[in-house]
């Protein structure tokens, strides 16, 4: 792969470890630290001088601190996410996130709550974080974002958590997502001049008379592996024995097959092939007047068309190429809403 987005943990301070466990995360804040100090020193005033006063001003310091754990634990325990993507997203570049958080409680308002990656893991995919200052109990309300991922594929979206420093500022309260929807991250996209790929192939587009995918009925011929199967001619293929397509009468623009050696996902010049092809398909298929299909090997995987649905058809083909899991439908593809949710449990 191009970029190296293997997630690591980070080393955490001494005291952020020792306050972190079961999901949650607790981090003390300058502001913090400054009051557990202030709290300590009244402490030991009130137990040398015995000053009752300053036994009633430890015990409200105490009391905030044990209210500001117990209100920041019911901010995040009511927090239920769910993020999805909006645009289509390419390895290295942006894409739109919506993050949809929901109250889960009808008593009370959610308060100072945020969504945010997981900072005891370093990588290079992220997401900006949101933040929401209420939402109305049984409520909900949806932020956007952006997410930025290095490599082609299937992949999970960057682990997130809920955080709250509600209601004093002196500690940050985080709880783990335990779900992560998983999105289909298109190959990085170089820009390429369309009009250089036309005129490179100037003159070989189909003239009317040959075979097309649309318009006047031109014959039949037998199906080959990769052409879609809504061509067939089933009474045809009764008789023969044997599937055989529809052909029709081309239109005359122009026709472009892109071929990818087979590879070896990871390996340089194989992700540089595809990258190259993923780029050339979005410039000419954004075109409108070149009918581009894909051949991987000695197969015709993608039969030429046109049009945003092919544009990705063809991409999605390219990120999962050469990859474990075959390249196919796939439950949450780039641009489109995902079905699956990340909530706190």
């Amino acid at each position: 792969m191009s970029t190296d987005s293997s997630p690591t943990k980070k080393k955490l301070p001494f005291v952020r470890r020792m306050l972190t466990a079961r999901g949650r995360s607790l981090e003390i804040t300058k502001a913090g630290y400054l009051f557990i100090v202030l709290t300590l020193a009244v402490g030991f005033a009130a137990i040398n001088s015995g000053a009752n006063l300053l036994h009633v001003l430890f015990g409200c310091q105490i009391g905030l601190i044990i209210a500001s754990g117990l209100l920041s634990e019911n901010m995040v325990q009511r927090a239920i996410v769910h993020r999805r993507i909006t645009s289509p997203l390419h390895a290295g570049g942006r894409a739109a996130l919506a993050v949809e958080l929901r109250n889960n409680s009808a008593r009370g308002d959610m308060i100072s709550v945020s969504v945010e990656d997981d900072d005891r893991i370093e990588t290079s995919d992220t997401t900006e974080p949101v933040f929401s200052v209420a939402v109305p109990g049984g409520g909900s309300t949806t932020l956007h974002s952006s997410v930025t991922m290095q490599r082609r594929g299937l992949h999970p979206l960057p682990k997130a958590v809920v955080a709250t420093r509600f209601p004093f500022g002196l500690f940050v309260k985080r709880r783990e997502l335990p779900g992560r929807e998983r999105v289909l991250v298109y190959p990085r996209i170089h820009p390429v001049d369309a009009t250089a790929l036309e005129e490179a192939r100037a003159g070989q587009g189909e003239a009317r008379g040959a075979r097309d995918r649309a318009g006047e009925f031109f014959g039949l011929a037998e199906y080959r592996q990769g052409q879609e199967l809504r061509r067939i001619h089933w009474p045809a293929t009764a008789r023969l024995g044997k599937p055989v397509v529809r052909e029709f009468e081309a239109r005359g623009e122009a026709e472009r097959i892109l071929i990818l050696p087979p590879g070896v996902a990871g390996e340089r010049s194989f992700e540089a092939a595809i990258e190259e092809l993923a780029s050339q398909v979005v410039a000419l298929l954004r075109e409108g007047r070149i009918a581009t299909g894909l051949r991987y090997g000695d197969e015709l995987v993608v039969e030429p068309g046109t049009g945003s649905g092919h544009e990705r058809r063809l991409l999605e083909f390219l990120a999962l190429v050469g990859l474990e899991r075959a390249p196919g439908p796939t439950p949450a593809t780039s641009g489109e809403a995902s079905p699956g949710s990340e909530r706190a449990a």
